[in-house]
Order: C-alpha cells, then structure tokens, then sequence
C-alpha cells in the first residue's frame, strides 16, 4: 500500500508543468500581490545607490514586513479568483493566529536544529505545509503542524527531494542574476536584479508547494475533515529536552 501511495507522489517534471500552469493562469493577481513589498525592496536598492545606506534601508525594512503579508495573501490567491484587495484583507484577517503559527514553527524547527541539524531538516520538511493546512483547512497552531505531517508521512523523501530540486534551481538563477547585477552596479546593483527577480520566484514558489500540497492531500482522502493526530506526548518542550522525540525518522 505504501509503495502504491509513493508511486502516485507527483513527478518533479510535472509539479513544475503543473505549478507553471497555475502560475500562468493567476499571474496577474499573484504579481499584483508580490509587486507592493518588492516595490518597497527595489526602492532601498536604489537608494543604496544613490543615499547613505541608513536612509536605504528603511523601504527594505518596510517591504521585508509586508512580505510576511504577502507570502499569506499569495496562498489566499491560490484557492479562488479574487482581488489583490481581498487576498491582503483576507491575510490581514488572520495575521494574529498566523503569527502564532510561525513563532511556533520557528520553535519546533529551531529546536531540531539545536538537536545536532539533522532532526531540523526532518522538522522543516514535516511542516513544509503548516501554512497551506492554515490557509486552506482553517487549522491554527500544533493542528497545523500536525496536518502537515500527516500529509508528508510516507513521502519524507519525495517532498524533500522535490524542495531541493526547486531551491537549487532558484539558487543558480539568482547567483547568475547577481553576478551580472555586480557586474553593473555592485553589491546594490545585484540585490536590485534578485529583487526584481522575487516577483517571479515568490509566487511560482507558492503555485509549486501549493500543486504539491493538493497532490499529497489526494493521496490521503481519509485525513481532511479528520481532527489531525500526532505520537503521544508531543509538545515544545518535548522537543528541546528529548533527541527521539517522534523517533526523529524521515518517514
């Protein structure tokens, strides 16, 4: 049963193709949502050109604080044609109990981390969804880290692979974007073409988890609408005090 339900994980040739398609098909919306924060981020590029870099970095501290808006409002747009307007006030609706839920899973991955790395990377992998499962399945807090894991267990390894395949691909365009923005203009000049090049990466990344979300959900009927469950006894500190906690496996 295990080996059908891994066969059935979608292929990394097709999560591209098919998050591609979802990209395409929003992308004014998605572009509309991502454009306000890099606006914000481009302008301290530019006036890091031109100004003390002091005065430079308050419209990058402005726009990296509407980030943490727009990467929610990106998720928002992904369920349903709306509005840039009514995806930032349907973030905005939920920042509190979305907040929470990042503190925590800064905390829970944070203490993998300190447990020698490796139960961090089993960690960020579990909870790669935590946010769509908040978005999408209006669970908060642990419920969310929980339905994330739910979703991941029995394909640790194929979503991390498919997450590394992105993130490396990611990372040479942008290493070669900022090659050339040095070229041009240095340190400033490169941050300004990586920035500008955010306003693609950043939604087709949430068009890219989000195809796989859908794509493990499917592969698990029985878990949506269920209460999420987790291995007895999980909380915090559970994490920072034991080193076999869940058993720690990438399962």
């Amino acid at each position: 049963m295990a080996m059908d339900e891994q066969a059935k994980v979608i292929s990394i040739g097709d999560l591209f193709r098919e998050s591609w398609s979802l990209y395409r098909e929003r992308v004014r919306i998605l572009t509309k949502i991502i454009v306000l924060p890099v606006a914000f981020l481009v302008a301290g590029d530019l006036l890091g050109l031109f100004a003390p870099s002091g005065l430079a970095g308050l419209p990058a501290f402005i726009g990296t604080i509407i980030s943490f808006f727009a990467y929610l409002a990106l998720i928002f747009a992904m369920q349903e044609k709306i509005s840039w307007g009514e995806a930032y006030r349907l973030a905005w609706s939920r920042i509190w109990s979305y907040s929470w839920l990042v503190i925590l899973s800064a905390f829970v991955i944070l203490g993998g981390f300190v447990m020698l790395v490796v139960p961090g990377i089993i960690f960020s992998i579990w909870f790669a969804f935590a946010a769509y499962a908040f978005v999408l399945e209006k669970e908060e807090g642990m419920n969310a880290l929980l339905r994330s894991r739910q979703y991941v267990q029995g394909h640790w390894w194929q979503v991390f692979g498919r997450q590394i395949v992105f993130g490396l691909a990611a990372l040479v365009v942008m290493i070669l974007l900022g090659l050339v923005g040095t070229a041009l203009g240095g340190e400033a000049g490169a941050s300004f073409i990586v920035n500008l090049f955010i306003l693609l990466l950043a939604p087709l990344s949430v068009a890219y988890v989000y195809t796989l979300y859908q794509n493990l959900k499917s592969l698990k009927p029985g878990v949506a609408g269920q209460p999420p469950v987790g291995p007895r006894g999980f909380s915090i500190s559970t994490i920072w005090r034991s080193r076999r906690v869940w058993d720690l496996k990438p399962e």
